[in-house]
């Protein structure tokens, strides 16, 4: 149901008759299990993902916006292309399409905390190895080539770090060797490399309305964050970030107006409204 349509269903309320807020009252309960079973039997993931699809719905295969609902399939709803006539729903041409095990969603993604790994995943999950495998690599693919549309009002930036990584390629890892004195050599040698592991920075963007963009950066600089920051902040909205030399002038460059906390001396909320703490939750 769109909003607009919800709205007009509260505004009617006080205009209802006896008889037909007995029928609501009646109606009410009934409603509520129905939606209640309907999304335990879906998951939480695909339908945030159908919701912020449902919100501009675009055909996969010519991306017009004209486009009209064609009826709803397997619990997902459809919609026919004006254009070119391509029918598709909120998961076609993405890697959830034709997904199998749309039930352990919900409980995988719990298991992509970056500790654990894929066998213990797919027991946790009741999986075979196989499935915990493409599923991963699923969501990973999803998680890259993300687009929740452009960022308006409030907006939050920050950065955050990771380690450097490069498991998985063998040209990186050195082989690891056999025998006691090798096992003392290999535990000094990965102290020193853990200590030494470079942190590559992630820059997170999101506004109120949680649309969120994230792009890894070569390094923390103004015209690194520029880059990926332009022409996907509308012009004239807000910018909130913590102080950084390379913040300082980036509002300006992209048209945004600035909103600086400092945090080193216990700024947290700027005028009632303007924090980071949006951004940092999704970051945690």
């Amino acid at each position: 149901m769109q909003s607009q349509q919800f709205e007009d269903i509260l505004r009617s309320v006080p205009l209802m008759s006896p008889e037909q807020v007995n029928v609501l009252h009646t109606t009410l309960p009934l409603a509520a299990n129905t939606v209640t079973s309907n999304v335990q039997a879906e998951s939480r993931f695909l339908e945030r993902l159908k919701f912020y699809f449902d919100q501009h719905p675009v055909c996969v295969r010519c991306r017009s916006a004209h486009v009209n609902r064609w009826g709803s399939k397997d619990g997902h709803q459809r919609y026919c292309c004006k254009d070119c006539g391509k029918t598709f729903n909120a998961m076609s041409g993405t890697p959830m399409a034709h997904l199998r095990v749309r039930e352990k969603l919900d409980q995988y993604v719990e298991c992509m905390d970056g500790e654990t790994t894929l066998r213990p995943a797919a027991g946790r999950c009741g999986i075979s190895l196989d499935t915990s495998f493409h599923l991963r690599h699923r969501l990973m693919t999803l998680l890259e080539n993300d687009s929740y549309g452009q960022l308006s009002g409030i907006a939050e930036e920050d950065e955050t770090f990771f380690h450097e990584s490069h498991k998985g390629d063998r040209k990186l890892q050195t082989p690891r060797k056999r025998g006691a004195r090798s096992q003392r050599k290999s535990r000094h040698a990965k102290t020193e490399k853990k200590a030494s592991v470079p942190l590559i920075p992630v820059m997170v963007a999101c506004d109120r309305n949680h649309h969120v963009i994230d792009a890894v950066l070569k390094k923390v600089s103004t015209e690194e964050l520029q880059s990926q920051l332009e022409g996907r902040i509308l012009a004239g909205s807000t910018l909130c970030f913590d102080a950084h030399l390379a913040h300082e002038h980036l509002a300006e460059k992209l048209s945004l107006t600035a909103k600086t906390l400092v945090s080193s001396s216990g700024e947290r909320v700027k005028e009632g409204i303007y924090h980071i703490q949006t951004v940092n939750a999704y970051v945690s």
